[in-house]
């Protein structure tokens, strides 16, 4: 069991897909700060309010919030934070356009060129010839006998 567990690890397939898994770990965790640090404050200005929608969030219960703290109010009402979900959305929009992008300039970068094929050689041929006989021959037979 552990041979196989051991070949399985070491095929390029599980290597490949685990350094992928990296790779994107720490992607996202760029694009994320991306959207932070430069697209949430520009939607913010964007608004003509300046505010950071993550602190945006409407009361479920419809308990008034004015006066308590951010912690009292994740403690004490039921929220919907529909600014921290508009950030995430604008997150995944932002991370899939660059996957796009990537998945393109692979496409472009590392396309195959059309390969001619090269002609069989003789013997190959006459070879295909022969079956092409055969298969003539037999046809005939078959007609002839029904």
């Amino acid at each position: 069991m552990y041979k196989d567990f051991k070949r399985f690890i070491l095929r390029g397939n599980a290597i490949d897909l685990s350094i992928g898994v990296i790779v994107g770990t720490a992607f996202a965790k760029v694009t994320y700060a991306i959207t932070d640090i430069l697209i949430s404050p520009l939607v913010g200005i964007i608004s003509g309010a300046g505010l950071d929608f993550r602190d945006k969030y409407s009361t479920v219960s419809g308990q008034s919030a004015a006066g308590l703290t951010a912690k009292e109010i994740a403690e004490k009402l039921a929220i919907s934070r529909y600014g921290e979900l508009g950030i995430d959305i604008i997150n995944f929009i932002f991370v899939a356009f660059i996957a796009f992008l990537i998945a393109r300039w692979f496409g472009k970068y590392f396309r195959l060129e059309e390969v001619a094929v090269a002609p069989p050689p003789k013997s190959e041929e006459l070879l295909m010839e022969i079956r092409d006989l055969l298969r003539q021959s037999e046809i005939r037979q078959r007609k002839r006998n029904s």
